[in-house]
């Protein structure tokens, strides 16, 4: 019998093809696998599904992350990347935002081990000699850990953590690594005493510590004020910071002395101490750190208006509430609706880590920030236009609760007329409480474009229900019959902050009589009344206040200004009532030329908060 004909090549030449095809498949599969077979895992996913962080990795950092999966007891999302070099690459991106926390990238299970230069083996012993460093120089009461010459501990030179410069080297971002693991509450760092020349080894405390107050890096070996642009504006709520023993203090110059202090000033908007000395009135700063509208949630052009406005959002917010369906009667064919989320909006101090566990998973899929979405047909792909589209988003919204008239004050709003289409433009700032999921579920979206049973993972997910913070700007015009249309709504839904974030028992308590109101010493107008209603009577006119002159300037101001400069300080006072912070920061600005102080004051002078003038 013959077996030519069965099939192209024969019967048992097609079988000794598939076995060669085999091998060679088997061979591409080895290949692919060693070729993506570097560990990495990731913390600080949960915001979303880990389908979603993956999908975030390959956009942001271009980086490809396979065959993930999820540490069941641990939480940690553990991956595979093609080389070392990626794997390097991803920690470099540690600290990137994603759904309102931040990434933090290692390299397989024994990272701390390979970070310093030991086995595999070793990996428990060196987490554990620096766990119990960090607990050892723990302070809870006080909230302070104790990192001073830490080259003279004798368990850490026992484990050979300082037996040479590239192991040293990588000492304090394992520590730095560690601490953040344990999630120490730490408001007060020292470390003095640790050979330090720049902050580069240390630059991911920022990152680990955000809520630190009080800072000490005395006797080290810091130079230049340029080796704190490592963390400019990054430790915002530094208070205290204490340098002694450095050579960048060194110096008797009271010029340079001032360069240092206003350096540190830019560095770090809320420090008030250095070395001991008091930079500037923490009160002050304070007023003007908070909200723009001061101790008032509510701003409203005329009474018309606020009458309005306020009917309009209370009705409005009502039936966001209960029945979404009966919005729409606002909203006509060239109506627009988007909604954009801001997971890293800043939060106040006491509100640092209220978003760690926030989901965004509901809002991710039509989001349409436009600091994220470059591509043009991606965005308009998430305008909704028309009471079709209009409605079927709201559709894929969480159901809210808006406690408007339970808690009236946790809301703010502004109210102001827009003559080119005759209408009025309102916004609302506030928070609300999720309460059941959409009726239109997005987790097979949130997937990202690829199907298939290995891309199901968690599309049939329900996203955790919390509270969260939101901004609504609303352009109102009036419709017929004396009626409203909505021709624009913009959503834009963030972690949530304190609900009373604007009101008085947040702000600085009001100065007494007794008290002066800057530590400036350039004699300030107090503020009319603007609370003052039309029929109310007028208060006794204020005594007048003298014109500052070159003699009230603080000393400060004077030693590191020429007389040209201090007399347009002076006249800039004057003529635009700038208090004297925001009078040097013009003035600066403008390269001290009055003239273009002038032009710049012009053309911000709407945008400055209250507190900027005296």
């Amino acid at each position: 019998m013959s077996y030519r004909g069965r099939g192209r090549g024969g019967g048992y030449n097609n079988n000794f093809q598939n076995r060669n095809n085999f091998g060679n498949q088997q061979q591409n599969i080895d290949a692919h696998a060693a070729a993506n077979a570097y560990p990495i895992e990731i913390v600080g996913w949960n915001g979303a599904s880990s389908s979603d962080c993956i999908n975030f990795i390959s956009r942001k950092c271009r980086i490809v992350v396979s065959n993930y999966s999820v540490d069941q007891n641990t939480g940690v999302l553990k991956g595979y990347v093609r080389n070392e070099a990626q794997a390097n690459d991803l920690l470099n991106w540690s600290g990137v935002k994603f759904a309102g926390q931040s990434l933090r990238f290692s390299k397989g299970p024994s990272t701390i081990s390979s970070q310093m230069g030991g086995s595999a083996t070793g990996a428990g012993n060196t987490i554990e000699t620096i766990t119990n460093f960090l607990k050892g120089r723990y302070q809870p009461e006080i909230k302070m850990l104790n990192l001073s010459s830490v080259k003279q501990d004798a368990t850490l030179n026992a484990q050979g953590f300082f037996a040479s410069m590239s192991v040293t080297s990588k000492f304090f971002p394992a520590l730095m690594k560690i601490a953040a693991d344990l999630k120490i509450d730490v408001e007060s760092v020292d470390l003095s005493g640790n050979e330090l020349n720049d902050l580069h080894a240390i630059s991911s405390m920022t990152q680990t510590f955000p809520k630190l107050k009080n800072l000490s890096l005395q006797n080290n070996n810091l130079s230049r004020t340029k080796v704190f642009e490592t963390w400019k504006h990054k430790l915002i709520f530094l208070r205290e910071l204490i340098l002694f023993n450095n050579p960048i203090v060194q110096t008797t110059n009271p010029a340079e002395i001032q360069e240092i202090k206003l350096e540190m000033m830019r560095c770090f908007p809320r420090l008030v101490i250095l070395n001991g000395e008091l930079l500037r009135n923490e009160q002050m700063l304070n007023a003007n750190s908070s909200s723009p509208f001061g101790s008032q949630a509510m701003f409203f052009q005329d009474e018309e208006i606020r009458n309005l406005a306020t009917n309009f959002v209370a009705n409005y917010l009502n039936l966001w509430d209960t029945n979404r369906a009966n919005l729409m009667v606002l909203y006509q064919n060239e109506s627009q609706f988007s909604m954009q989320l801001d997971t890293s909006h800043p939060h106040l101090i006491e509100d640092v880590n209220s978003s760690s566990n926030i989901d965004f998973g509901n809002y991710m899929p039509n989001s349409r920030n436009l600091t994220r979405i470059s591509s043009g047909k991606a965005r308009m792909s998430k305008l909704a236009i028309g009471t079709e589209q209009i409605y079927k988003s709201f559709q894929h919204l969480p159901k809210t609760k808006h406690n408007l008239v339970e808690n009236p004050d946790s809301f703010s709003m502004e109210c102001y007329k827009y003559a080119p289409l005759n209408g009025i433009v309102i916004t609302v700032h506030g928070s609300f409480e999720e309460t059941a999921q959409p009726e239109i579920s997005d987790n097979s979206a949130s997937q990202g474009s690829r199907g298939g049973r290995f891309h199901s993972q968690g599309r049939n997910r329900k996203h955790e229900l919390c509270k969260k913070s939101f901004d609504r700007t609303f352009i109102v015009l009036p419709g017929p019959n004396g009626s409203m249309v909505v021709a624009s709504d913009l959503l834009l839904i963030r972690p949530f902050t304190r609900e009373a974030a604007w009101t008085s028992q947040h702000l600085p308590h009001q100065q007494g009589p007794q008290q002066p109101a800057v530590a400036t010493g350039v004699p300030v107008q107090q503020p009319p009344n603007v609370l003052q209603g039309a029929n109310t009577q007028a208060a006794p006119a204020a005594p007048s206040v003298p014109v500052p002159s070159l003699t009230d300037l603080p000393p400060e101001i004077k030693s590191s200004l020429q007389v040209p400069q201090q007399e347009l300080l002076v006249k800039i006072l004057v003529e635009t009532k700038l208090n004297l912070q925001y009078a040097v920061m013009l003035c600066e600005q403008s390269q001290w030329d009055y003239n273009q102080s002038m032009i710049n004051f012009k053309n911000s002078a709407a945008s400055l908060p209250r507190d900027a003038f005296i």
